[in-house]
């Protein structure tokens, strides 16, 4: 292959990879994707001799390390409430205003399915960036939905909700979780969060805890 034309294909593919990483609304994916972007537009600065663009690429790179460390490594206070806690009213609003998204990880989802099962909130820093509804049958407690602002989707609640809150769960009967993979991200997210697939069922996985 032509050494020059390997060189624009270089340069090409960093500007596509940056493109993409504009088009993340979760700011870890964004902040690798940009730094994968950036080290080859260093790498395509020194490749063509120009070492402005090289420099500054690897500037922008270092800061998307320093901020992936820092997400990786923060800490997060975690709050699960009730629904009942907060209020029916509160419930509406956080489920219409992110009915859409809702929507893509259960496909049907209605307010009244929320408020007929055993539904909370998740909060982040005392922010409210989830929804966790479960319906239980005796020892089993079926995921309605287990939905994350965009924002933050980075497995951190899902820890605290598998992990740290294992022990509320079993207090109150639970002793296994059945959940139902209807978007493509969430087999990654359950086999994360210590979830096996049902060997009888498929799409669906279960966290005995």
């Amino acid at each position: 292959m032509d050494v020059s034309l390997l060189k624009e294909l270089i340069g090409y593919a960093a500007s596509l990879i940056i493109l993409v990483s504009l088009l993340m609304t979760n700011v870890f994916r964004l902040r690798l994707i940009n730094g994968v972007g950036s080290v080859l537009f260093a790498a395509y600065g020194w490749l063509i001799g120009s070492w402005p663009v090289c420099l500054i690429n690897l500037v922008i790179a270092g800061i998307d390390a320093w901020y992936l460390l820092e997400i990786l490594t923060s800490s997060a206070y975690f709050e699960l409430a009730p629904a009942s806690s907060v209020g029916p009213e509160y419930l509406k609003r956080i489920f219409l205003f992110h009915e859409r998204e809702l929507q893509k990880y259960a496909p049907g989802l209605t307010l009244e399915d929320l408020q007929e099962a055993c539904t909370c909130l998740i909060f982040r820093n005392m922010l409210p960036v989830g929804v966790f509804s479960i319906r239980q049958e005796g020892e089993d407690a079926h995921i309605i939905i287990d939905f994350l602002i965009a924002e933050y989707r980075d497995f951190k609640a899902g820890r605290f909700l598998y992990r740290t809150k294992r022990m509320f769960f079993k207090e109150r009967g639970i002793k296994r979780f059945h959940a139902v993979a209807r978007h493509p991200s969430q087999p990654k997210y359950y086999l994360k969060n210590g979830f096996t697939r049902n060997p009888d069922a498929a799409g669906e996985f279960l966290l005995n805890l």
